[in-house]
């Protein structure tokens, strides 16, 4: 079926709608980055670190992003930081270029470790990572600290930690990022708010073209088009289009299915600008909805804006965080669609951190937990329901972002909560 001529002209009226809400030439300043490395140093000498180490990929990309400014593509990176110097970037030869572009002046070595396995490179000079990072820090190392999370960090990486310097102590520094990544900066909330516009409106461009006979992919097409034409350069995951029986999957990308008359239907995005994620995900029905399928959203719909007015009371008043969960909680415990009690199909917990990953990051809200928010932090609400039998209602969710500066929440979506009236129009 395709995108038709008239379909474009609906989604170039989208971007053009949107466009002046985004400043593409915005980037965090190089002041900022400064700031990040001083907080580290000072949490270094705390811990009597000799030597920090990072380590990320393009799925999970925080800790080297949030230092560095530069994301690899394909190759892996890592990078070390002592007190008082800025970070060495540790990468392959391919992407390890690109880091160049971020413009924050580190320097960077090509090392064997991170090149891309048994390639060959003509003129290009690698060295072996143990003496490169013995040069930057100059002196004895008698203590490292992995900075990035164990589970990220290959074994091997690892065992090189504690082989390749002598006798020295490895510690879990983790918490120095995961902490400094949680509370935000205002020039980090407007590359976060920046990525959330491109993302309503991406799902607005995918809600104008879908149609019965339309295929998963050519929708997401119409949405990945859409993110790339406003700024955004990057996705947190892959754009998602789900129909039928598909919409159990969750977070499944787009296939080659062909959406049909009936089905329900989710839709999200997530772009990424200046490595800051964004985030829309809605649900509808392709077509007239059926009974079966107006309780489930009348029942999804209303458990989402529980949560949502209970992140402004939670903010607010500085109160335990498991109340936004219970607030949905509960409610779908006091829900039954068919005979069967809504509560079991509350898939997952209503609230995830965001940040420079879409969902990675602190703090998932959980039914017990009972910590408040940070002062200045990102909070996804992602209120998903999965699981019903019967494939009319197999799953669907609405999520948004939302920024909270020190007791004020604030929502960053423009996208209302049920859009079966946008099927098709898109504005």
């Amino acid at each position: 079926m395709g995108i038709s001529a008239m379909d474009f002209e609906r989604v170039m009226g989208i971007v053009r709608a949107y466009e002046g809400r985004i400043d593409k030439d915005f980037k965090i300043p190089q002041e900022e980055y400064e700031e990040r490395y001083q907080n580290v140093w000072r949490k270094l000498d705390e811990k009597k670190i000799d030597m920090g180490f990072f380590f990320w990929y393009r799925e999970m990309p925080g800790d080297g992003i949030y230092l560095t400014g530069y994301n690899p593509t394909i190759e892996r990176a890592s990078g070390v930081i002592a007190p008082g110097k800025r970070p060495l970037l540790l990468a392959g030869p391919e992407s390890g270029i690109l880091s160049k572009e971020a413009g924050l002046g580190l320097d960077t070595s090509f090392v064997n470790e991170f090149s891309i396995p048994d390639e060959y490179y003509e003129g290009v000079d690698r060295d072996e990572l143990n003496e490169v990072i013995a040069r930057y820090i100059g002196h004895e190392i008698k203590r490292i600290g992995y900075m990035t999370s164990d589970d990220i960090i290959p074994t091997k990486f690892m065992e090189f930690l504690h082989t390749s310097f002598g006798k020295v102590e490895v510690v879990d520094a983790s918490d120095i990022l995961s902490d400094l990544r949680y509370e935000k900066s205002e020039n980090e909330f407007k590359c976060m708010e920046q990525a959330d516009i491109i993302a309503c409106a991406a799902v607005r461009a995918m809600l104008a073209v879908v149609r019965p006979g339309i295929r998963e992919s050519e929708v997401a097409a119409v949405g990945d088009f859409t993110v790339k034409s406003l700024g955004g350069t990057g996705f947190g995951f892959d754009t998602i289009v789900n129909s039928g029986d598909r919409c159990k999957t969750v977070i499944g990308p787009a296939s080659n299915k062909v959406i049909e008359e009936g089905e329900i239907v989710q839709i999200g995005c997530s772009p990424s600008f200046e490595g800051y994620k964004g985030v829309c995900r809605r649900s509808f029905v392709m077509g007239k909805r059926s009974e079966l399928q107006k309780a489930y959203f009348d029942c999804m719909n209303e458990a989402y804006r529980r949560a949502e007015q209970e992140i402004y009371h939670v903010c607010q008043g500085n109160l335990p965080s498991n109340r936004i969960d219970l607030a949905a909680r509960n409610y779908f415990a006091s829900q039954e669609i068919g005979g069967r009690n809504m509560k079991q199909f509350h898939f997952y917990s209503t609230c995830h951190g965001t940040g420079l990953t879409e969902c990675l990051e602190p703090m998932v809200i959980t039914p017990d937990k009972e910590e408040p928010y940070g002062e200045n932090v990102g909070i996804m609400l992602d209120l998903g329901c999965y699981g019903y039998p019967n494939t009319e209602i197999a799953g669907g969710c609405v999520e948004d972002a939302y920024i909270k500066r020190g007791r004020t929440a604030v929502k960053c979506s423009d996208m209302p909560v049920d859009v079966q009236e946008l099927v098709g129009r898109g504005m």
